[in-house]
């Protein structure tokens, strides 16, 4: 995927005042502006209406996203009386999906996809369908979801504009981690119709609501790393299996629309070879595939 372009962001901030809450018996700082704002808008709304809160949070990598995304988690949590833990972050759409079917009330959800980098499209991809599919289950237990990403231009459309509440967009001063600034519905909307195609995050003007974060979160730090290793070691291990899906699919989408066979006579072909593939599983590849069997057909035509 094309890098996001980001030129070297240097704003004079102002001191902000910090304020604390105490959560899992640790005391953590964050800002009171946001903190009062939170407390107004976001707290009153999940206590009392059958809505959700969705927040993105982006940024370039090692800026502080995983770290801005728990104290800002932990803060609502704290505020609705809810559990904050290790178990609220997912670190795989499947695990999102299963934590937000098995969630309590007002529970924070985090999906914290910072640690995969830019290479994670198809993951992120299954986190704008498991936002879509779930958005009833998400409304009646009044859930907030935190989603951390490289680029706020990875989400799909739909979900960048009309399902998350506002973005914050986390940064470096002069080499120092601890910076945010965030874009309300209007702002995002904005920069990402303007800045989608270039992945340009310096194509507006940032907004003035700006603060600062420490390193301390509520979470554990060597219980998320833990956490966060396992996953990479998890991935390592589908990884290799995932291209091997992908190869198959692109393969079952090739027979079907370059050499026009139809999907009973890929699925006997496969058969006949060993791979035992029903013809409504490949229904279903080449439905999951659209974007791939589109081209194929665009390339059929030209031939």
């Amino acid at each position: 995927m094309q890098q996001e372009k980001e030129q070297n962001i240097l704003y004079k901030t102002k001191e902000c005042r910090m304020v604390t809450y105490k959560l899992n018996e640790e005391i953590v700082y964050i800002d009171g502006i946001l903190g009062k704002k939170l407390e107004r808008d976001v707290i009153t709304e999940l206590r009392k209406k059958d809505m959700d809160v969705v927040f993105a949070i982006a940024g370039k990598e090692r800026s502080g996203k995983s770290t801005f995304g728990q104290v800002l988690g932990g803060f609502i949590a704290a505020k609705l009386g809810t559990k904050f833990d290790e178990t609220n972050i997912c670190m795989t759409p499947d695990e999102l999906r299963i934590r937000i079917e098995h969630a309590q009330k007002n529970e924070v959800i985090i999906y914290d996809e910072a640690h995969r980098g830019m290479g994670s499209t198809r993951a992120l991809s299954e986190v704008n369908n498991v936002l879509r599919d779930l958005f009833m289950e998400m409304g009646q237990l009044n859930l907030c979801v935190i989603v951390i990403l490289p680029s706020f231009f990875m989400l799909d459309k739909y979900i960048a504009l009309h399902r998350t509440r506002g973005l914050f967009y986390v940064y470096m001063n002069s080499g120092q981690r601890g910076f945010w600034t965030y874009f309300n519905e209007k702002d995002k909307k904005k920069l990402y119709l303007k800045g989608k195609k270039t992945l340009d995050v310096n194509c507006v003007r940032f907004p003035n609501f700006r603060g600062r974060f420490y390193k301390k979160t509520p979470i554990n730090e060597e219980v998320y790393r833990k956490k966060k290793r396992e996953s990479f070691k998890r991935r390592e291990r589908l990884t290799r299996s995932e291209r091997y899906m992908e190869q198959r699919d692109v393969l079952i989408i090739y027979m079907g629309k370059m050499m026009g066979l139809t999907q009973q006579r890929i699925s006997d072909i496969l058969k006949t070879a060993g791979a035992s593939i029903t013809r409504q599983e490949i229904s279903l590849i080449q439905l999951k595939n659209r974007d791939v069997f589109e081209k194929f057909a665009s390339a059929r035509r030209k031939i």
